[in-house]
């Protein structure tokens, strides 16, 4: 859905330019003060575009900002998702295709603008987690967890291993690690939560009746940052979007290990401020 520049207010031309960042690589979606630029002029623009007393002259306003942030954004999938949907959708009543627009834009400008409570600090040479929208690939290393099974309920899990560290004086970290299997319908299960250690020099490795300390090797993962709890549904459909960029990338990564979730918030904290990953480990594909 595209609207000519041609025609419009030379004040509302120029001020469509002005909302727009200049063009960046995907390389550049790195950088959260970019993000967050971007995220400014789109709010910008839905101020300019609340101004305007035509729907045409509103679309016009927002799908300017829109094509901006696309360029620049490249990486961050959900944002690219949300704008082409609204670019391609075809509607005869303009005044529905200028809320369409509205929401459209809103949405990108949440998802550029959130910025992750981070409760605890990470282990010790942990990447930044993903930002939200973005797929990357994370290099971790060597580190130790606390490991129960998810037999038990989830919240009695979390306890279980809040206990644990309790005891031994090991300060709590960000993320807390969920891993899962899948079944032969292709559904989700959670089969064990762990916390993860400062550094592995920590406490020691043992079994503790639920509980096991274990020593992780350095690795990668492909990874994707969502704003929200790890909801079932939530988790299958960033499950399909690796998936399908694992077969994008298959001459240069295979998945090497079950999918797994990093959650960076205690249940304490809103869902809308929330932070998770949904990753699958990786290796270099070998070569022909």
């Amino acid at each position: 859905m595209r609207f000519p520049l041609r025609g419009l207010p030379a004040a509302i031309v120029a001020g469509m330019l002005a909302f727009s960042p200049p063009p960046k690589s995907a390389a550049a979606d790195d950088s959260q003060e970019l993000r967050f630029a971007i995220a400014a002029n789109l709010d910008s623009a839905l101020l300019e575009a609340g101004k305007q007393d035509k729907p045409e002259r509103q679309i016009a306003v927002l799908a300017a900002a829109a094509a901006e942030t696309l360029r620049a954004t490249t990486a961050n999938v959900l944002v690219q998702e949300t704008l082409r949907k609204v670019e391609r959708a075809e509607s005869r009543d303009p005044r529905a295709s200028a809320n369409q627009w509205r929401t459209a834009v809103t949405e990108a400008r949440d998802i550029l603008s959130f910025k992750p409570l981070i409760e605890a600090p990470l282990p010790v040479g942990f990447p930044d987690p993903t930002p939200v929208g973005e797929i990357r690939v994370q290099h971790y290393p060597a580190y130790r967890l606390a490991r129960t099974e998810m037999t038990l309920l989830e919240g009695r899990a979390f306890w279980t291993l809040f206990n644990h560290i309790k005891q031994r004086e090991i300060a709590m970290t960000a993320p807390v690690e969920m891993s899962y299997s899948s079944q032969k319908s292709g559904a989700l299960d959670k089969t064990s939560m762990s916390f993860l250690y400062r550094t592995t020099e920590q406490g020691r490795l043992e079994t503790d009746g639920k509980v096991a300390v274990v020593d992780m090797p350095a690795q990668s993962a492909v990874s994707i940052g969502l704003q929200g709890d790890a909801a079932t549904q939530r988790v299958n459909d960033a499950k399909v979007r690796l998936e399908n960029w694992l077969r994008d990338h298959r001459e240069e990564y295979q998945a090497a290990g079950p999918l797994r979730v990093l959650a960076y918030n205690s249940p304490f904290v809103a869902d809308r401020k929330k932070l998770i990953e949904v990753q699958i480990p990786v290796a270099a594909s070998p070569r022909p």
